[in-house]
């Protein structure tokens, strides 16, 4: 029996990226972050968010694919080990995919596989494949306790 699951849709470069809504802690107004005393790719700043230092990464940055110019929002991601911002330019809302659907010509790196939906083609994210992703470039952790 197949379920539609409900994924987060957000922009990068006008391009729509869907995470597990389950993977999603909070969206929040992108805000300045504090610089990080570390070169590693990908990680933006750190940002203090109710008490809890959290890296802020750019994903496009971390895999070669430019970088976001203007976030307008941070994806608050609560991985099982971490909890670590996201860079997006914009949050389009819910939607809800069904995984028997999905496409995994295109799977490769943290995307799981494609969905076209009125033409146009959403990439649903591997929370899994991502957060080892992110692992790779820097110790999120470690860079989280910075103070």
């Amino acid at each position: 029996m197949s379920t539609n699951e409900m994924w987060v849709v957000v922009q990068l470069n006008e391009e729509p990226l869907a995470f597990p809504a389950t993977l999603i802690k909070e969206v929040v107004p992108w805000q300045p972050l504090n610089p990080v005393p570390s070169q590693a790719t990908g990680v933006m700043g750190l940002i203090s968010l109710r008490g809890e230092t959290l890296a802020v990464m750019d994903v496009l940055q971390m895999n070669g694919l430019g970088y976001v110019e203007n976030p307008s929002f941070m994806v608050v991601l609560d991985f099982p080990e971490s909890r670590v911002g996201l860079a997006v330019d914009k949050v389009e809302g819910v939607q809800y995919f069904n995984a028997d659907q999905m496409d995994t010509n295109m799977a490769g790196g943290y995307i799981q596989g494609t969905i076209t939906r009125e033409d146009r083609l959403y990439q649903l994210i591997n929370p899994t494949a991502l957060e080892q992703l992110m692992a790779q470039f820097t110790d999120v952790s470690a860079l989280g306790s910075m103070d």
